[in-house]
């Protein structure tokens, strides 16, 4: 005679409450790699957007330095060029700047290095930037500015202009914004 047991349905109680934590750790799983994707299409993208600001801030140095700071009339209160007087002390923070209208747009790359030619692939809008002139320096006796080529010498009794650059660029959207700030010398 062949007996039967009242705990044949067990077996299957075990294997579902198995397949169920087996299911919410792979869900689990799921959760965190599309977590850390997400991390890391977000910081790509703000490194895209901190280069397109450097790319900005290299061509307001760029305009400065061929010529740009020789105008300082261009320095004034109006606001529609992007080449200020000393107006705002932080005008990466001012709401009422619109970077769309009151900046000045890069729509190529400063070339620094012509073997490693730079893109400014990846962005959703081209960097811009505002130039602020802050005045004179002349600087006394006993200090050295290296103003001459690229921190290469030291020049004594030259009236430096001096101006901040602001820059904004974004990433591969709009929403990863990111600004820079640098202050530049320029001899007369």
């Amino acid at each position: 005679m062949i007996r039967t047991s009242k705990q044949q349905g067990m077996v299957l109680i075990i294997g579902l409450i198995m397949l169920t934590v087996l299911t919410l750790l792979v869900v689990s799983s799921m959760q965190s790699s599309s977590l850390q994707s997400l991390m890391s299409n977000n910081m790509q993208d703000k490194t895209t957007a901190f280069e397109a600001a450097e790319s900005a801030i290299r061509a307001a140095e760029s305009f400065l330095d061929n010529g740009g700071a020789l105008n300082l009339g261009v320095f004034d209160d109006d606001e529609s060029d992007g080449l200020l007087g000393n107006l705002y002390d932080e005008v990466w923070n001012e709401a009422e700047i619109d970077w769309n209208s009151e900046s000045v747009e890069v729509n190529s790359v400063v070339i620094l290095n012509p073997d490693e030619p730079d893109t400014l692939g990846g962005v959703k809008s081209n960097p811009r930037y505002i130039i602020q002139h802050f005045g004179s320096v002349v600087p006394d006796a006993d200090a050295k500015l290296n103003v001459d080529n690229s921190y290469s010498s030291s020049a004594k009794d030259v009236l430096v202009e001096m101006f901040k650059i602001t820059a904004r660029g974004t990433g591969g959207s709009d929403n990863t914004v990111v600004f820079l700030e640098a202050m530049y010398g320029v001899s007369n």
